[in-house]
């Protein structure tokens, strides 16, 4: 568990964040301008829709046994079955309904219960967002569960849901204060029309604005697929289009479980969560 991860030399020369309680004004110092989010869009995994204003419940709404230091039962349970499946590579989506609403509840109580132990939106840990942004940086996330059983929320559009058998995987590489890279990765079965792979080529940001602090953005530049063998064949595919840009409404982080928000077009509130998956990292 990284709760305090080391800050790359970039970010601490780049990244300055006060925030005061009072209002939630915010100050920055750093040498680059962030990206702010773009109303464009798309539909990829997050949510391409204007964010919703944020709420924070207040620390004394959280379990006592998390405010007393005990951890809780369902982080436990949900860490270990999230585990399980990176390691044996289970698709979610063939999870038993059993399964599913098991760790649909987990994961709700993991969001309502328990802090996040480290606080992206900076609004009480003043160098929070700062290491959030170290915490993802350099690191490969891959979507291992959604609460939603529909599929909708796999896009935070309601639109193009991902393909069965699927699942996506973001390579982040370095950031320059609040602004990264990443490849944007859809992941197939070889036995879904010979694609094994697509890449959306991304440039990402984190918000430190004072509306939706730590919202997570990315925007894709460039669409290669692996398909039949061949590679890098530029193709605007299930919605990845160039330009477009995708959301992740971060609730819950602790530097190896990332969890998102996204909302239906029913207003109904889904999860969806990565994991790090060391094993991909250094890939191209």
């Amino acid at each position: 568990l990284q709760l305090s991860p080391k800050l790359s030399s970039s970010a601490q020369s780049t990244i300055s964040i006060q925030q005061q309680r009072s209002g939630y004004a915010t100050s920055l110092a750093r040498d680059n301008s962030c990206l702010h989010a773009s109303p464009t869009s798309g539909s990829g995994f997050g949510s391409s829709k204007k964010k919703k204003t944020r709420s924070y419940g207040d620390a004394s709404s959280k379990s006592p046994a998390t405010a007393a230091g005990t951890e809780l039962f369902e982080l436990q349970e949900l860490r270990a079955q999230l585990q399980t499946i990176l390691k044996e590579g289970l698709q979610y989506q063939t999870l038993s309904t059993e399964k599913r609403e098991e760790l649909t509840k987990y994961v709700k109580a993991v969001v309502e219960k328990s802090q996040t132990p480290i606080d992206f939106s900076g609004r009480s840990d003043t160098m929070g967002t700062a290491k959030f942004v170290a915490g993802v940086e350099g690191k490969s996330w891959r979507m291992v569960f959604s609460t939603d059983p529909s599929g909708e929320g796999q896009d935070g559009d309601g639109g193009a849901e991902l393909p069965y058998g699927s699942t996506v995987v973001l390579r982040i590489g370095e950031f320059m204060g609040c602004d990264g890279n990443l490849d944007y990765v859809l992941k197939f079965s070889k036995q879904i029309m010979g694609l094994r792979e697509l890449v959306a080529k991304s440039t990402c940001s984190v918000d430190i604005g004072p509306v939706n602090p730590g919202v997570f953005s990315f925007q894709y530049q460039d669409i290669k697929t692996n398909v039949f063998g061949m590679s890098n064949l530029p193709v605007g595919f299930f919605g990845l289009l160039k330009g477009r840009t995708t959301y992740i409404d971060t609730v819950w982080f602790d530097g190896e479980r990332w969890i998102e928000r996204n909302y239906l077009e029913n207003g109904n509130v889904v999860y969806n969560v990565y994991v790090r998956d060391e094993s991909d990292e250094g890939k191209d």
